[in-house]
């Protein structure tokens, strides 16, 4: 298969996927009014926030079902799968009744929701980068691995252009009563690109050959808890720090920014979709750099940066004027990019090919779930009980244990230079 298709398919995908699950993000002030009310907005957005932290918990369950699937059955049948399931979902938030027609039940109807596009999202981004990079030389692995981690910045972009056009487009009491179920509904699209997947592109050279050799692992999950499960702590230790910056940025800032500092709807979508745009780039370029001068060094650098910065960069937030708040979410966008797109390749090269989609999937599951998807809920609890710069520590705490885990890592992948 092209190598160029299969970078657009795998993206695609990966992009609507993200605009699905990134929904939740940009709708949770209506979603806690609709589905938690309360007469506080603020606590109805923490417990929308909670609920968005609840399917994150269930990413590492998804995680290790479609991981198994790759390992045992192929990369494709376990990428493919994992974004048809992710259709469902999310367009049933668009049908689901409201806290106000149908009570506790729409509630308990929104967590359920919210359980299974976690389970659909375990296996969708580490099964786009297994897929991506066995089918990759070693020598530009980081480049086009970091097109996976990219789109998720293209799905979070179209998520917001739909959101803001759905809100221009219908009155204040159109999209309060209905029309915010509209982007939702656009979500089942994602569908068709899950079939394109399992129809029309080819299983990875690495898994063909596990496979021709009879190497291919029956029961991966235990081999990769008995045999790698440092490295799997390693991972998660790693992954933790870029996903408390990434959702911080791309899903809790829009909310502080409206509700916490009263600024317009325009001006905080406009430079967060800004912010999405400078990561889209920036992204790749980390990918790329990571193939010229290694990505461990990028990972370090970055990190210090972090620690330095991230106080002042807090601060800003809750204290500065809204040209300062350009600034420093620039930044966070920027350190955020560079974190993530050399990471699909420093990860994935950390097991070997027979149990890399399961391990992979795990760890890195586990570590979005435990850091990521909880990081908007902890964000506001401390917004809430105290002041937003108290959040650095939180930060900084988790950049120097993923400076721990930088000192042990091994390069397990064992690949060969060239593919196919």
């Amino acid at each position: 298969m092209n190598k160029h298709k299969l970078i657009l398919t795998s993206s695609v995908a990966n992009s609507f996927e993200w605009y699905d699950y990134a929904l939740f993000g940009h709708f949770a002030p209506i979603i806690g009014q609709k589905f938690f009310p309360n007469t506080d907005p603020s606590i109805s957005l923490l417990y929308a926030f909670l609920a968005f932290a609840l399917g994150y918990l269930m990413r590492p369950i998804g995680g290790i079902f479609f991981g198994v699937i790759g390992d045992r059955f192929g990369r494709r049948s376990a990428l493919s799968a994992s974004v048809i399931c992710m259709a469902f979902p999310t367009a049933a938030i668009g049908f689901l009744p409201t806290y106000e027609t149908a009570g506790i039940a729409a509630t308990s109807m929104m967590i359920l929701v919210r359980v299974l596009q976690g389970l659909s999202m375990g296996g969708a981004l580490t099964g786009s980068i297994s897929f991506v990079i066995e089918h990759t030389e070693k020598s530009h692995r980081g480049f086009t691995s970091s097109f996976s981690m990219s789109s998720i910045c293209v799905g979070i972009l179209f998520g917001s252009l739909v959101s803001n056009l759905i809100k221009s487009i219908f009155t204040p009491e159109q999209f309060n009563s209905w029309a915010w179920r509209l982007p939702f509904l656009i979500g089942i699209f994602i569908f068709f690109a899950g079939i394109y997947i399992k129809k029309h592109t080819a299983e990875t050279p690495l898994f063909l050959e596990n496979e021709s050799y009879g190497k291919v692992e029956q029961r991966p999950l235990k081999f990769a808890f008995k045999h790698h499960w440092f490295d799997m702590l390693i991972s998660i230790l790693i992954n933790g720090t870029g996903s408390v910056i990434f959702y911080v940025e791309s899903i809790y800032l829009i909310s502080y920014l409206k509700i916490h500092r009263g600024f317009g709807e325009d001006e905080v979508s406009n430079l967060v979709n800004i912010c999405y745009i400078i990561m889209i780039v920036v992204t790749i370029l980390g990918g790329w750099l990571s193939d010229k001068i290694g990505r461990r060094k990028i990972f370090v650098i970055n990190l210090v940066i972090i620690i330095l910065t991230s106080t002042f960069l807090l601060e800003s937030f809750e204290f500065g004027s809204f040209g300062s708040i350009i600034i420093a979410q620039i930044i966070i966008a920027i350190l955020a990019a560079l974190y993530i797109g050399p990471e699909p390749a420093l990860q994935a090269e950390l097991y070997p090919t027979n149990i890399r989609s399961t391990a992979l999937s795990v760890s890195y599951n586990t570590a979005t779930s435990i850091f990521g998807g909880t990081a908007p809920y902890i964000m506001e609890s401390l917004v809430q009980n105290g002041n937003m710069g108290s959040g650095s520590i939180y930060i900084i705490v988790c950049a120097v244990l993923s400076l721990i885990a930088l000192y042990f890592y091994v390069d397990r992948s064992q690949l060969a230079k060239k593919v196919g």
